[in-house]
């Protein structure tokens, strides 16, 4: 009788990869009640007879559960994307038409385009993908990563970029891409490495480490110090969530906690002073930021741009104290919300980081209330980036932090900045996607296996 329900239940469900969720918790609420019915004293048959009817009929059961158990669209969040993809667009033609006889590349309003057009693109690609595939590989993908990076640190390639003839210009992929590129897919491997045994840790502990040494010998600071935290805060995710048996057997989770943590504040010194310190253009960089008037016409030009911006803008139009066309070219690109905030108001700067703040806000919250745990870790590597990124941005473009390597997810110019953001995002709305289809697969804690050889062995 059972076989017979789920059969008919499980052929009104359209999705089949969830199918064998449906009918694992469909099955165990039978099983169930079942166990209940025998326990009241009925027969074997007629409790499992009555278990199935309590269950209602199989095709409206079964069409309530399709309702359920489908892809999820996040139409408003792409809406929101494809805002702030235009409104970088639109950046970029409001600078190209102000400085167009002073500007060096004139086709970067078109590139600019192309670059929201395909990255829009590739988002909506990843979006409709399920990530399990990425998930499936995730420690192919790191090994890969990590030996590309290698690679390109020993000077066998000694630049790791692409080029191709866009509007007569070229295309540059930035090796940065790939330290948060491996953010979604660590988290992957913590997932995959969830239960094993003690031997295995020594892949945690290389997963871990290495793509943090190498962010210090070969990305920008700013890159580095980002990726070094959101390793460590997903390490730390996966260790409060016990998935490493092995550690809490031995020692309480809350004590290896305070041991990584202690380990990690000691290596981000440590990896600074194997790179060699800090290099003299980022020294003066920082001495310019605390003392911009001593460095008013050297290192501390943009800090001074800043201040006389912020100082004279108003909170609606354009400051008359410096006008658009005195801004260096640079400046106008790098420190978007400056230029915003002269040209438009101090209420335009603030809807952007509103809008980016709830964006962020809402990629967080999809992550914290994720079913499938996997989609979680996977989803928080992405969310983290996004939002460390758009923080370090405001708080350089409000001279609160000195003048560094700088992106606006989704608003600032450049395609290799743009591809990184939209792959991420997209493996993040996939996880939102495919929430009520893809179900945690059971697994048994190693401590559990270790008590019931424990019971074996004393029976």
């Amino acid at each position: 009788m059972e076989k017979n329900y789920m059969e008919q239940l499980l052929a009104q469900i359209r999705e089949k990869r969830a199918r064998e969720s449906v009918q694992r918790e469909v099955e165990d609420h039978i099983q169930e009640q079942k166990a209940s019915y025998m326990a009241d004293g009925m027969t074997e048959e007629l409790a499992e007879k009555k278990a199935v009817a309590d269950m209602g009929d199989p095709i409206e059961t079964g069409i309530a559960l399709d309702q359920i158990h489908r892809p999820r669209p996040a139409w408003g969040m792409l809406a929101i994307i494809a805002a702030l993809c235009a409104t970088g667009v639109f950046l970029e033609y409001m600078i190209q038409t102000t400085r167009f006889s002073t500007e060096p590349n004139p086709s970067a309003f078109q590139n600019q385009c192309i670059y929201a057009t395909v990255g829009f693109l590739i988002l909506c690609g990843v979006y409709l993908m399920d990530y399990t595939r990425i998930a499936k590989y995730a420690r192919h993908i790191c090994t890969g990563i990590l030996l590309l990076l290698l690679i390109t640190l020993t000077g066998w390639i000694p630049v790791f970029q692409i080029r191709k003839s866009l509007y007569l210009t070229n295309f540059y992929i930035s090796m940065d891409i790939l330290f948060y590129l491996y953010l979604p897919v660590y988290g992957a491997v913590l997932y995959s490495l969830r239960s094993s045994g003690t031997r295995k840790l020594w892949n945690l502990l290389f997963y871990t480490i290495a793509p943090i040494f190498l962010a210090f010998r070969s990305a920008h600071l700013s890159v580095a110090i980002n990726i070094t935290v959101i390793i460590f805060i997903l390490f730390l995710t996966a260790l409060t969530k016990e998935w490493f048996a092995a550690l809490s057997g031995k020692r309480p989770a809350y004590t290896w906690l305070l041991c990584f943590c202690g380990a990690g504040c000691l290596l981000l010194p440590i990896l600074l002073f194997t790179t060699g310190h800090l290099a003299p253009y980022q020294i003066t960089r920082l001495k310019a930021w605390l003392h911009p008037d001593a460095f008013a016409k050297e290192a501390g030009y943009i800090s001074t741009i800043i201040h006389n911006i912020l100082n004279s803008s108003q909170l609606i139009g354009q400051n008359t104290a410096l006008l658009v066309s005195d801004y260096p070219v640079e400046f106008t690109r790098s420190y978007l919300l400056t230029y915003i905030t002269g040209t438009f108001g101090i209420l335009a700067a603030v809807a952007l980081i509103a809008l980016i703040g709830l964006l962020g806000a809402k990629f967080l919250h999809i992550c914290i209330r994720q079913k499938n745990q996997l989609g979680m870790i996977m989803g928080l590597g992405c969310s983290l980036s996004f939002i460390l990124q758009s923080v370090e941005y405001v708080l350089i473009n409000l001279s609160l932090l000195p003048p560094g390597g700088l992106y606006f997810p989704l608003v600032s110019y450049g395609g290799s900045g743009m591809l990184q953001t939209c792959i991420l995002l997209g493996i993040l709305l996939s996880t939102y996607r495919y929430e009520n289809i893809l179900s945690e697969p059971p697994y048994r804690n190693a401590s559990v296996k270790m008590c019931r050889k424990t019971e074996i062995k004393n029976i």
